[in-house]
C-alpha cells in the first residue's frame, strides 16, 4: 500500500462517526476541497499541478476544517451549549495556531479580539472572490425518496413470500436468494466405480494403439 494511500485511509478514521457512516462523504468533501484548493493555487500564480500534490493539500484543507469544528463543538459542550457559536469559532482558530499569547480566554472572547478572525476579515474585506464553478448540493446530500426506496431491500411482505419462520415479522427485509449464502459445491462428484474406470482406461488404450 502507498504512502498516498495509507494517508488517505488515516484521514478516512479520523472523520467523525456521523460522517463516516454517510456513504462517501469522505470522496464528496475531499473533491470539493480540491476544486476549491485548486482555485487557491491558480489564484496566487500556479498554472500546473500534480494530482497527488493537489489530493494531499485538499486532504490537509479537509482535516483543518474538521478539527476546526471539533475543537468549537468541545468548547460548546464544556459550556453548558450543545451547538457552537462565533465565539467558540474565535477560539478554536486560536487553539489550532499554537500561540499560547495570541489565545484569549472564554470569558472575554469577542470577535474584535480573535486576532486570527480578523485576519480573516481582512481577507476577505481586501481579497477578491473566486466564486466555486458550480452550485453545490446541501452537505450532507439528501437522497431522495425515489433512490431511498430504491436502496431499501423489500419485506417479505412486498414481494409475497412466507419468512421461513414463525419467528420472523413480515416486514423485515427479505432473505437473499439461497445462493448467495448457502455453501454448495464447485463441482459435481460422481459416484467413484474402480471397475467401470479400468475398463474406461483400457478402452482408450486401445483406440490410442489402432490410431
Amino acid at each position: 500500500m502507498s504512502a498516498e494511500s495509507t494517508a488517505r485511509e488515516g484521514d478516512k478514521r479520523d472523520l467523525p462517526a456521523s460522517s463516516s457512516g454517510c456513504s462517501g462523504s469522505y470522496e464528496f468533501s475531499l473533491a470539493a476541497a480540491k476544486v476549491a484548493v485548486a482555485q487557491v493555487c491558480e489564484s496566487v500564480g500556479y498554472e500546473h499541478f500534480k494530482d497527488p500534490a493537489l489530493e494531499s493539500l485538499a486532504g490537509f484543507a479537509v482535516q483543518y476544517i474538521l478539527q476546526l469544528g471539533k475543537t468549537a463543538t468541545s468548547l460548546a459542550n464544556r459550556n453548558g451549549r450543545s451547538q457552537c457559536n462565533v465565539f467558540d469559532i474565535a477560539l478554536a482558530l486560536e487553539d489550532l495556531t499554537g500561540d499560547v499569547e495570541e489565545k484569549i480566554s472564554s470569558e472575554s472572547c469577542s470577535a474584535g479580539r480573535s486576532v486570527k478572525l480578523r485576519e480573516i476579515i481582512d481577507f476577505v474585506n481586501s481579497s477578491e472572490e473566486i466564486p466555486f464553478p458550480q452550485p453545490l448540493p446541501r452537505f450532507p446530500v439528501a437522497i431522495s425518496d425515489r433512490s431511498w426506496k430504491m436502496m431499501m431491500i423489500p419485506s417479505f411482505v412486498d414481494i409475497g413470500e412466507t419468512p421461513p419462520g414463525k419467528h420472523i415479522p413480515l416486514w423485515l427485509p427479505a432473505f437473499p436468494d439461497p445462493h448467495t449464502y448457502k455453501e454448495t459445491p464447485m463441482w459435481i462428484e460422481r459416484a467413484s466405480d474402480p471397475r467401470g474406470d479400468k475398463i474406461e482406461q483400457a478402452r482408450q488404450r486401445r483406440k490410442a494403439e489402432r490410431a
